[in-house]
Order: structure tokens, then sequence, then C-alpha cells
């Protein structure tokens, strides 16, 4: 589920009153605290600044089309052509190479062969 952006901009930090703006780091999980007084801010940027990170959305009312992601419901021609021409490759790669086996973990082939063992000494 997608939240509506246009619900959430009640809640922004630069709509409160003690100043002090709040930017969520998607990439690192960091909370940034800034100061909302211009004096704190390089003024040539700080509009830039806050479009980039106020919102995800472009525009208020489409909740599916963002800065970074497009929840679309249909691929357009390109994606579409494109994904086409991977799925060829990765089975053109399958019946040159054959089927792959990703390689099991210590701990596995460890645990099987207790199990192995067990299901032994039981038998007998």
């Amino acid at each position: 589920m997608v939240p509506s952006p246009v619900t959430a901009v009640k809640d922004m930090t630069m709509n409160r009153n003690d100043g002090i703006l709040t930017v969520y780091d998607m990439s690192n999980r960091e909370y940034l605290k800034f100061y909302g007084e211009d004096k704190y801010w390089n003024m040539e940027i700080k509009e830039d600044f806050l479009n980039q990170t106020r919102s995800m959305w472009k525009g208020s009312s489409d909740k599916y089309g963002g800065r970074i992601f497009n929840i679309a419901h249909r691929a357009n021609e390109d994606v579409t052509l494109t994904q086409m021409k991977v799925n060829r490759e990765l089975q053109e790669a399958i019946k040159k190479h054959g089927e792959v086996a990703p390689p099991r973990l210590f701990e596995d082939e460890f645990f099987e062969k207790i199990n192995n063992k067990k299901r032994d000494i039981y038998s007998i």
C-alpha cells in the first residue's frame, strides 16, 4: 500500500513551531535535524534542498508516481522490451551453461548429517 502524500503534509516538520526541520535519510536510516531559520541556510540552495526532501511524490495528487519510484499498473514499452531482452538472455545462458545450484551453507550440511545419523540410530 502506498501512503497518500496529501495526508502527510499536515505532519511535516516544516509546519512545526519550534523551527527544527527533521529529514529522514532513507539510505542510511538516520534522522537529520536542521534549523528552519534563514540565517542557518545558504539561501541559494535552501529552496532546492527543501523541494528535493519535502516530498517523494511529483505533485500531490498521484500517489503512484514519485521522484524515485513509479508504481504503474502497466509497464511502458521500453520497460517491457528490456524485460523481454533480459529474459531471453537468461534463457540462452541457461542453455549454454546449464542450471546453477546455489552453494549450500556449511551449517545446513552439518545439520543434515546430524539428522541422517539420528535416523540411522533410530532404525537400528
